[in-house]
């Protein structure tokens, strides 16, 4: 258990100053003034308030300096270059710095090792959100947690997560996403993470990263900012992650479904509105049907108990959790039952999806996939949605609707499978997709709504 859990470590401007290196005209007694947030975002900020100014090749935040002191900022951290730029009446209250970016991150490095918390980093292709949620809301029931706010899982949404805590918090759940490698050595490096979980390599992002090795090498960066006793809770099921983890040395213990696994689901079962699974002796229920679900709750389990976390208050946990927004709730709408699955897609999630509809529908006559285009694959585009139409042809769906501009690939796959092709609709957009849906679905059906972000399939959903 961390050393300190009850001291608190508020943040105060002069800790800002300190920790950021920086120059500050701000007087001793507004130093020791805790900082309620640091926003990056000027329209968000109100009194007590700490903005950062930082560039980017859209917009430079120095532009907004004035409008955040008039929201009620105490301070703004701003660099050299930009204070020139701060009007004559605010500058005493600014925190010069050379960079700030990498100021904001040294200051939540500096702070997460002030607050001396337990820190568990997530990462991996597919399941991030939902499996930091999980382990949030299992240790909230009896700990102080601190985490990714929202989606803030970026080069700047980690450093402003952590800088986010009251400083008082046991442990710190914190997610690390990346499209490119050597994207999470550095936020590693700022959470310092004491327990470091991977989901899965997957082809999330696969056009950018090049190839599933170079994804693999970047989720293992996680690795490298992992406290002197820290470990790696890996997903047992992906021979990447096992492989990797066996060429790395590096101490690990394993979760999953497979007899090498070291948190081990055993006799799992998928009803129409929950999935049970046992797990040394003891009997867990999620209340949403997808068995992928089972892998975000794992380490949720194993890290609870290692925190000492009663038994019944684990099952209590996870039988209330919800799925994350966007990311697999069912939803019923005029006699049809949506899976609304639209935050993401990549060829792995797409997959888990699929598995999703076949096990919550039962009669395969009522199955409809309403699929979008996965984005990000780049040269392997064509060939994973031609392979994804094959797929939903093996997966026993009725009616596939398929959206966007890679939407021909997948019927063309589906239909080289075996799929009659009359039972295929293909739309340009999330619009049209609507208007097929109104004609082809039918009371009783349950569709799946799955597609990258920018397809916005939910609008299906809300608009049927």
């Amino acid at each position: 258990m961390p050393h300190n859990h009850n001291q608190k470590t508020p943040l105060t401007l002069g800790s800002l100053i300190d920790w950021g290196s920086a120059a500050s005209d701000l007087p001793q007694s507004a130093r020791n003034r805790k900082v309620k947030t640091v926003w990056n975002d000027s329209r968000k900020v109100t009194a007590g308030d700490v903005f950062a100014a930082l560039r980017s090749d859209k917009d430079d935040g120095h532009r907004y300096v004035r409008s955040a002191f008039e929201n009620g900022a105490v301070a703004a951290i701003v660099d050299k270059k930009g204070i020139k730029t701060v009007p004559e009446k605010y500058r005493r209250k600014c925190i010069v710095v050379s960079d700030t970016l990498k100021s904001l991150q040294k200051m939540a490095a500096k702070y997460r090792k002030e607050m001396g918390l337990l820190v568990v980093g997530v990462t991996g292709s597919n399941g991030k959100t939902t499996t930091r949620s999980f382990i949030s809301e299992v240790l909230k029931k009896v700990v102080k947690v601190g985490e990714t706010y929202t989606n803030w899982n970026n080069h700047i949404g980690v450093p402003l997560s952590i800088l986010k805590f009251d400083g008082d918090e046991w442990v710190g759940v914190l997610e690390m996403g990346a499209n490119h490698a050597g994207e999470i050595r550095p936020l590693s490096k700022i959470c310092a993470p004491d327990i470091a979980v991977i989901t899965n390599i997957g082809y999330a992002h696969i056009g950018l990263f090049g190839s599933l090795d170079i994804t693999t090498q970047a989720k293992f960066e996680i690795s490298e900012g992992l406290s002197k006793n820290g470990f790696m809770l890996l997903n047992g099921d992906d021979k990447r992650l096992v492989q990797g983890a066996k060429e790395r040395g590096f101490k690990s213990v394993f979760y999953g479904t497979s007899p090498k696994c070291d948190v081990r689901a055993a006799n799992i079962r998928v009803m129409e509105a929950c999935v049970r699974f046992s797990l040394d002796g003891n009997e867990y229920s999620l209340s949403m049907p997808g068995r992928h679900f089972i892998y975000s709750a794992l380490p949720a389990i194993y890290i609870a108990k290692r925190c000492r976390v009663p038994d019944d208050i684990i099952h209590e946990a996870l039988a209330s959790l919800k799925p994350v927004s966007l990311r697999g709730m069912l939803e019923e709408k005029k006699g049809i039952r949506f899976i609304v699955d639209c935050y993401n897609a990549n060829p792995s999630s797409m997959s888990s999806a699929i598995r999703y509809l076949s096990d919550v529908t039962s009669d395969k006559s009522k199955r409809v996939a309403v699929v979008g285009d996965m984005y990000e694959l780049e040269r392997y585009s064509i060939k994973l949605h031609l392979k994804l139409g094959e797929e939903l042809f093996k997966s026993d769906v009725q009616k596939v609707i398929a959206v966007g501009k890679f939407s021909e690939y997948i019927a063309q796959g589906a239909v080289k499978a075996g799929f009659p092709s009359k039972k295929i609709f293909c739309a340009a957009d999330s619009a049209e997709a609507l208007k097929i849906c109104r004609s082809v679905l039918k009371e009783g059906d349950t569709a799946l709504l799955k597609g990258s972000r920018g397809v916005g399939l939910e609008k299906v959903f809300e608009g049927f």
